[in-house]
């Protein structure tokens, strides 16, 4: 029979070999707890900086809190006030500055004349007028801007509030020569085309007499320039 010793031989001689091991894993277990405790007071101490700041904003946020709420209610005071304004300015607001847009259409029906048409007419809100038509032959399209300039002239001011407004910085933006056939006029092969822009405003009174660029369009004739 064969025995066969598989324990260390310095254990069977030393009883007590385990006193080693034991002392290193005390060791490490209590640098681990060392180490686990350090980190967690770190981690502590920020959680506690955290909320310090927290408490802080806080404190701040109820301090500041009315302000805050005004600020929220800006836009409505703002939109009110608004409001406000705009049912002064109706009240404010000129008798001329109300019917401008109907005062322009009947100064450019009185200007139309024959062989001039309108294609397209167009108001803004400020005053501002673009003007498209056509005319037979450039001199009648010379002739109808001549009464459109006409209407700044303030020897022709009176009580009358059609003749307090004019057509002023009047721009010649397009003119040609369309030779192709009218769309709806087949009668008219060629015309004359032109876009005139400007402002409706209200003319200054004078009293002296102004330069006259001769006798007025037959156009204004009618309404007594």
């Amino acid at each position: 029979m064969i025995k066969t010793q598989l324990c260390p031989s310095g254990e069977l001689e030393d009883k007590n070999w385990w006193y080693l091991d034991l002392g290193f894993l005390l060791i490490v277990m209590g640098l681990s707890y060392y180490a686990v405790t350090g980190y967690m007071d770190t981690r502590r101490e920020a959680i506690q900086v955290l909320i310090s700041k927290k408490q802080n904003w806080e404190t701040e946020y109820a301090t500041k809190a009315p302000h805050v709420e005004k600020f929220r209610t800006l836009n409505e005071e703002m939109t009110l006030l608004n409001q406000k304004i705009g049912a002064l300015k109706k009240i404010t607001t000129s008798k001329v500055d109300k019917v401008k847009p109907l005062v322009a259409l009947d100064q450019l029906q009185t200007l139309w004349m024959d062989g001039v048409w309108y294609e397209d007419i167009s108001y803004g809100e400020t005053g501002d007028v673009l003007i498209r038509g056509a005319g037979q032959d450039s001199l009648l399209v010379g002739e109808y801007m001549l009464g459109v300039r006409e209407t700044m002239n303030p020897d022709t001011r009176n009580t009358d509030v059609r003749t307090q407004l004019g057509f002023n910085n009047l721009k010649l933006k397009i003119v040609k020569l369309n030779d192709q056939p009218d769309e709806f006029f087949k009668d008219i092969q060629t015309r004359m085309q032109f876009e005139l822009s400007g402002l409706h405003v209200e003319k200054p009174a004078s009293d002296t007499p102004s330069l006259s660029m001769g006798p007025p369009p037959r156009s204004l004739r009618k309404v007594g320039f």
